[in-house]
Order: C-alpha cells, then structure tokens, then sequence
C-alpha cells in the first residue's frame, strides 16, 4: 500500500512538472508572437511614411539563409544524369572540366563552370506535357529542384535552380518546348555538394527592407508598392568546379524586381 501511494505521488509530481514546463513553453510563444507583432506593425509604419503600400500577399517578416560554397562531385553528377537521360547513357571527358553524355533520350554537356546545354531527342521525354511544373517533375527524378519566377511565354519558360528550398536567383535555365514536347534546356545549374556554410545567416527581412528603403531614396529608386519578397541566393563561380551562393533578397515592387545582398546591403546586378 505504501508502494502504490510513493507512485501515485511521483506521478503527481511529474504531471505538475510537466504542466510547469507547459506554461513556459506558452509563455516563450506568447512573448515571441508579440515581439513579432510589434515588429511588423513598426516596419509597415516605416514603410507607409515612405509612401509604399505592402501587398497583402507579402510576408514581411523573414529569415535568410547563410552563405555557402558547393563543389562539383562527378559521382552525383553521373548519378544525376542517369536519372535524366536513362541507365544506358555513355560518358566522355572532353577535357577542360567539360563532360559530355548521351543516350536514346538525348545529349547533355555538363562545364566545370556550371553551364549546362541538354538536347531531348527520345521522343517519350515530357511528350504532350509542356509547362514549368512538367520540367520541375523532369528534373526532380535527379533530385534538382527548380523555382519558377516569371511568367511562361509560349513554348519557352525560365526557370532557376534551388538549393536548401531557395531559389538561386542567376542560376537560370532556359527550357523550350516544340509540338508539346520539352526538347532543349540550357543555362547554369548550382553544383552538387556543400563543403562549406558561413555559421551566420544573412540580414533577415527586416534589416532588408529598411536598407532598401534607404537606398531608394539616395538612389533614386522609385516605388510606391511592395508587391513580393523572398529571400534566395546568387552564384558566383570562384573556380572551376567550385562556387559560392551568397544569400540575397529578391524585392519586388509596382517598378520592377531588385536583388539585394544579404550580406554587403548592396544591389545585384538582376539576373539576365
């Protein structure tokens, strides 16, 4: 009897415990939801007094990834292609970092620089099924996943690569269709391994836009509409093989779309 009221009293004690760290718990989610609130509600004042109306559609408040540096891994790359062009594909060293495959699907070259040129000429490739989300299944049988930030422009659509869910904003790749059927993709992919991460992440959305803001007005930029805003990355090749991805904001308004560095706070040249 004494036994059973020791652990009928431990059992107590771990219930009130575990309701203590209950209230702890709601109380650190509470606390954050009003400081987010608070934040919000200051960076809407800020940008209204320069005149610029958010769309609601915008989520203002955003964390940005930490740079980056990928390498080429010629493994994943074969790994990668034999998923794209089929397990009878034959590969060629041209030399200078340029590797050359083909099989019945098609012909791919892959560059030590990232660029890529692919020729679809099995006729069972995307056949009757044109459009973005038709080459972002394609590509992710290779596990490549890739973002659409434009608008589709009949039988030829832009697409960029993504690496970590973000988009790499000038990794953009050129996809064109012919009688319903995808048969040329060319343009830069991201390599395939990270061998390095910066240990902070880039300024968040807040920081973004208030510098943005700034640089309007020193600049001249002018805007009266935040119609979208999405953190991603930009690749900058280093060497052959090897590149980094510096985190960036992309900021859309009523008067076009800018890139802004999340780690300089300068503007990036937009991507062709």
């Amino acid at each position: 009897m004494e036994a059973k009221k020791i652990e009928r009293i431990i059992l107590l004690l771990l219930a009130l415990l575990n309701l203590a760290l209950l209230v702890v718990v709601l109380r650190d989610y509470a606390e954050r939801q009003r400081s987010r609130g608070e934040t919000q509600a200051v960076l809407t004042a800020l940008l209204t007094e320069n005149g610029i109306e958010t769309a609601p559609s915008v989520e203002l408040l955003q964390s940005c990834p930490p740079a980056c540096t990928l390498t080429r891994d010629l493994d994943m790359e074969q790994q990668r292609v034999r998923r794209l062009l089929g397990r009878g594909y034959h590969a060629l060293d041209q030399g200078g970092s340029i590797w050359f495959y083909e099989s019945d699907r098609g012909q791919l070259v892959m560059r030590g620089t990232g660029e890529m040129a692919l020729l679809l000429t099995g006729e069972d490739v995307l056949r009757g099924s044109s459009g973005a989300k038709a080459v972002q299944n394609y590509f992710a049988r290779a596990e490549l996943s890739l973002f659409s930030i434009g608008a589709e422009e009949g039988d030829s659509i832009r697409l960029c690569c993504g690496w970590n869910g973000c988009p790499v904003f000038n990794a953009g790749l050129q996809c064109d269709f012919s009688a319903g059927r995808l048969y040329m993709v060319s343009g830069t992919m991201v390599f395939n391994v990270e061998s390095q991460t910066e240990p902070e992440a880039g300024m968040d959305s807040v920081s973004a836009l208030v510098r943005f803001v700034n640089l309007g007005s020193a600049e001249g930029i002018i805007f009266s509409r935040l119609d979208g805003l999405a953190p991603g990355y930009y690749v900058h090749l280093t060497m052959s093989g090897e590149s980094t991805l510096t985190p960036v904001w992309r900021i859309e308004t009523d008067t076009g779309s800018f890139y802004l560095n999340a780690v300089t706070g300068l503007l990036e040249t937009p991507p062709a």
